[in-house]
């Protein structure tokens, strides 16, 4: 896969998916000291970014393929997309999800497939539900739509990148994209190293599912052992090899964003901006305001991925904000304490 198949998905995506809007954040321009833009993909159709590539994948199959129908595993936001292109473009499909989707995504993919598409749940975790998805598809012949790791899907998401740098008229300095199976980084990657060689790209991880981080580490995608699935839109205990491969090849920094960040983010987003972003949505405006190795010139921009959270999960995201916020507070006394004790000395 090169940038002129990002081009050639771009051709295919506009009359399908939004052009989402490039917004300024006040609140983060103030923290980090420099220009920020957030890349609004919750606005997107089906509030997420997944609809790019599903959609993208699904467009091109043959004429037997689209008989035979799809099959896909995900978290939530990607079944939402091929639910959506199923119904747009009349194939049958079955989505596996793992019991740790929020009902609301549930809810989504259901609406939106309607009788073209059949929701199914398997096991606790993404790679339970993808297991059983690959299960079907060498039982009955259905297409496996890859949530990251097919250069079909790849291809449309990283037509988030090519958004950007149609939309964006200033000099950007850093781009902070949140990590998970490594679709979205992988195809923004080979668009933006293309187009805007000198841009600092961020991957931002969650700490509890920090599998982009393992693969790097090994020489290879491996399997956690552990896994947090709180950042359901982006906790994968293994990452594909497309993404892996871009990743080491071309990523400039890649930060572990512990869950209590998160959710802090999740609450100023709220708060300050009126946006719902779900976990994963919220990844990279969370690494925006952690220390990076790199210090941020020019603007940056944050892909906010989706938003599709449940209402009823407020309560966790509240006590985990507190607590994080509190152990924050516990830190900085102690570095202030052990800063005035060798002062002192």
């Amino acid at each position: 896969m090169n940038p002129s198949d990002i081009s050639r998905a771009a051709d295919v995506l506009r009359r399908v998916v939004r052009r989402t809007p490039l917004e300024p954040s006040a609140r983060l321009s103030a923290e980090v000291g420099v220009p920020v833009l957030l890349k609004r993909e919750d606005l997107q159709v089906c509030r997420s970014y997944k609809v790019r590539g599903a959609y993208h994948l699904i467009s091109s199959l043959s004429t037997e393929e689209r008989r035979c129908g799809v099959v896909c595993a995900s978290a939530g936001n990607h079944g939402q997309g091929v639910a959506y292109s199923c119904s747009q473009l009349g194939i049958p499909g079955r989505v596996y999800l793992p019991a740790t989707t929020p009902s609301q995504k549930r809810g989504r993919i259901a609406a939106l497939g309607g009788d073209f598409v059949t929701p199914a749940v398997a096991g606790r975790s993404f790679d339970d539900a993808d297991l059983a998805a690959r299960r079907d598809s060498m039982r009955t012949g259905a297409v496996l739509v890859h949530p990251f790791d097919d250069d079909r899907t790849v291809a449309g998401q990283g037509t988030v990148a090519v958004e950007i740098t149609e939309q964006c008229r200033e000099r950007i300095g850093t781009v902070i994209v949140p990590v998970g199976g490594g679709g979205l980084i992988a195809g923004m990657l080979l668009w933006l190293k293309h187009r805007l060689p000198d841009v600092h790209v961020v991957g931002a991880e969650p700490a509890g599912a920090a599998s982009m981080r393992a693969a790097l580490s090994a020489g290879g995608p491996v399997s956690l052992t552990h896994l947090d699935p709180f950042v359901d839109g982006a906790a994968v205990a293994r990452v594909g090899r497309i993404g892996y491969e871009v990743v080491r090849d071309l990523v400039d920094e890649l930060v572990l964003v512990p869950e209590g960040a998160v959710c802090v983010e999740m609450v100023d987003l709220y708060q300050t901006e009126g946006i719902i972003a779900e976990p994963a949505g919220a990844l990279a405006c969370a690494a925006a305001r952690m220390p990076l190795r790199h210090k941020p010139k020019g603007t940056v921009v944050c892909v906010l991925s989706g938003g599709n959270n449940d209402i009823f999960r407020y309560s966790d995201v509240l006590a985990r904000a507190r607590q994080h916020a509190a152990l924050r507070s516990t830190q900085r006394r102690g570095r202030r304490v052990s800063s005035r004790k060798r002062v002192n000395r």
